[in-house]
């Protein structure tokens, strides 16, 4: 990708036609940008023949931060090349400068890539519960409600028999994105497990987990496999549904690791109830209230 920019900046610059700053400025820009467009299409190609479900938006790196390291980069690479021409010792100095922008870009991909999954683009499970942890003690310490939510991807492991590691791995992109479609914002998502997420519900009662919940399981059903990565002699792929367990902070459950106990007993009894369930730790099933 840089190759290409040089090649097609010493085609373009001709220095007897004047050393004309803005014209110089514009050149290099558009050489920059070029490169810019190099590296994140070779980049985007070489994912997608990896993983056709990449999203576009996650391939150009999505984040607007990423997006100004870009930027910047962009700028102090047009001054150094100017200045590479014009001024040595101006150089010297932006060189620096350089090299720290570009460990800055580096540590915030690799602080990206600590705290998500990379299969779902969600909280990896050390990062949920650090931050599910300032959670619950934030909601202890002002009395506010607060529930956390196990949920249980049922028939991922027969997508994964029949049509492949590639059609399940589509399937989990599907449910991260509806989980993240379907909350608020401040709600804190995380892949635990295969076949395992778990939602922690700020500000969330029993009754508005439930209602999440009850959306949830309706929306989670409507995911399909792809009909381009289901094999001609695969047959129908087996439906989704979920199970989720739901506990909520109480006198009972005072910390996290409460609530993951309390949520992953309400699991259990959710999948010996049957596909599409919901319980909620220490209430009966609806047939026994």
């Amino acid at each position: 990708d840089r190759g290409g920019a040089s090649v097609a900046f010493h085609l373009c610059w001709h220095p007897r036609q004047g050393r004309l700053l803005v014209l110089w400025v514009l050149l290099a820009v558009g050489c920059a940008a070029l490169r810019w467009l190099l590296n994140y299409a070779l980049v985007g190609n070489a994912i997608r023949l990896t993983d056709p479900a990449a999203r576009i938006r996650d391939l150009i790196g999505g984040a607007s931060a990423t997006l100004y390291h870009d930027a910047a980069e962009l700028v102090i690479g047009v001054l150094i090349a100017y200045c590479a021409t014009t001024s040595k010792l101006v150089l010297i100095f932006l060189l620096p400068w350089a090299i720290l922008l570009e460990r800055s870009v580096r540590t915030t991909q690799l602080d990206h890539a600590s705290r998500t999954d990379p299969q779902t683009g969600l909280l990896s499970a050390p990062t949920w519960q650090h931050e599910a942890d300032v959670q619950v003690s934030r909601a202890r310490q002002s009395h506010t409600a607060l529930t956390l939510a196990m949920i249980d991807i049922d028939q991922l492991t027969q997508v994964d028999d029949v049509c492949g590691h590639e059609a399940r791995d589509a399937v989990l992109l599907a449910v991260a994105g509806t989980l993240v479609a379907s909350t608020r914002t401040y709600d804190l998502t995380s892949r635990l497990g295969r076949e395992e997420f778990t939602l922690l519900l700020p500000h969330a009662d029993s009754v508005q987990a439930l209602d999440i919940a009850e959306r949830l399981t309706s929306r989670l059903s409507e995911i399909t496999v792809p009909p381009d990565l289901v094999p001609p002699a695969a047959g129908s792929p087996p439906p989704l549904s979920a199970c989720i367990g739901l506990a909520s902070l109480s006198e009972n459950t005072t910390d996290l690791t409460d609530l993951l106990t309390a949520a992953d007993a309400a699991l259990h009894r959710a999948k010996r109830a049957g596909r599409n369930t919901i319980r909620l730790a220490g209430l009966p099933p609806p047939s026994l209230s």
